[in-house]
């Protein structure tokens, strides 16, 4: 029973908070939906462009679509024309365009009907600092009546010189797991053989025999915020953003097999694209509610230009990132008798265990 509800609590936080769905009014007239942010971080920058469909649909709600052009020009005259990597897909060369703070950046779309949109040039604002990144242990009582245990994750954060209020904050949680992909089995008749992955470095030959590293038995899974966190003007004080609540940290027995790289990540927004992630929060905490805003009123920066019209949904946005982080360890679980041990083996490659799991060693993780 453990194991399952450390399943479920992973599964519920790894809803990254990019992913964005677009309630859409005309039922006959959907929209494309562009999705993308060039940063003062190297590049490439990647620029996702969908087809939206109503969310009452029996069709998917996004299907990637191929255009004819995605351009991305900045206010200096630096213009690259992006290379499609996958359906849908759009990338800059790495050693291309790079964000520059107090330029401005526009994205063109061409679709292959001859549409043209073009988003609002958007200024690369400064990120201020993120001085102080914390947790809090927490026990609470589930509806069941069980015992949940965990961290809120919090941080404190400076607006910067410039003044500019307006952040997008991202949590983003990474912990190591260990699996056992030497023990996988299959059917044989009425039982179970021994069958060792090929990456587990194990083969059967009437035992489990080692004959080199696995290459799957060790990975890194991230999960994430499940709803975009942005800021508010009138809780700032002297530039200052304190106390505030970014994720959470649940307490199962693969989060905390080792550890967690908790990260927090500050992205400056200009007004235009701090209404628009305030927009779709907004939309995210009202479902289910009373008050849920009207479907369709998500903001966009984009406009057409040529072309038989089509309607367009999305933002393409411009951001300065400032990083801090922490390691939360077991050390810092006042009770570690409340970490559930691992009751029921995985014994598939570790890739399978979670969404967003790597066996690529993550370049900050500290051992």
């Amino acid at each position: 029973m453990k194991c399952r509800l450390g399943y479920i609590l992973i599964l519920l936080c790894t809803a990254c908070v990019d992913r964005i769905t677009f309630d859409i009014e005309a039922p006959d007239n959907f929209p494309i939906a562009v999705e993308g942010f060039i940063s003062d971080e190297p590049g490439p920058y990647t620029v996702k462009i969908s087809k939206a469909f109503d969310i009452e649909s029996k069709q998917s709600i996004k299907t990637p679509i191929s255009v004819n052009r995605v351009t991305l020009s900045d206010d200096a005259g630096n213009a690259e024309n992006l290379v499609r990597v996958a359906d849908g897909e759009y990338q800059t060369n790495p050693l291309g365009i790079r964000g520059t703070i107090g330029r401005a950046y526009t994205l063109e779309v061409e679709t292959l009907d001859g549409r043209v949109y073009r988003s609002t040039p958007d200024p690369l604002l400064p990120a201020g600092t993120i001085t102080e990144v914390y947790s809090h242990y927490k026990a609470e009582t589930s509806a069941d009546g069980a015992t949940e245990y965990g961290f809120d994750v919090l941080f404190n954060s400076t607006a910067g010189e410039q003044q500019n209020f307006y952040f997008l904050w991202k949590f983003v949680g990474t912990f190591q797991v260990e699996t056992n992909p030497e023990l996988y089995t299959v059917n044989c008749g009425e039982s179970r053989c021994p069958a060792p992955l090929p990456c587990s470095g194990y083969v059967w030959n009437g035992a489990l025999t080692y004959v080199s590293p696995c290459e799957c038995c060790t990975c890194w899974s991230k999960f994430f915020n499940t709803e975009p966190v942005v800021s508010d003007n009138q809780v700032v004080k002297d530039g200052l953003f304190r106390d505030v609540k970014i994720g959470y940290v649940p307490i199962t027995e693969w989060t905390f097999m080792h550890k967690v790289h908790a990260e927090v990540q500050q992205f400056s927004l200009s007004p235009r694209a701090f209404a628009f992630w305030k927009a779709i929060k907004d939309q995210k905490r009202a479902t289910g509610s009373l008050f849920e805003p009207q479907a369709g009123k998500i903001p966009t920066n984009f406009t057409q230009l040529s072309g038989k019209s089509g309607p367009i949904e999305g933002l393409f946005y411009a951001t300065a990132i400032t990083r801090n982080s922490i390691y939360i360890t077991r050390n810092d679980v006042p009770n570690q008798s409340v970490i559930p041990e691992v009751e029921l083996l995985f014994t598939d490659h570790c890739e399978k265990l979670y969404p967003n799991t790597t066996t690529v060693k993550p370049d900050f993780w500290v051992d």
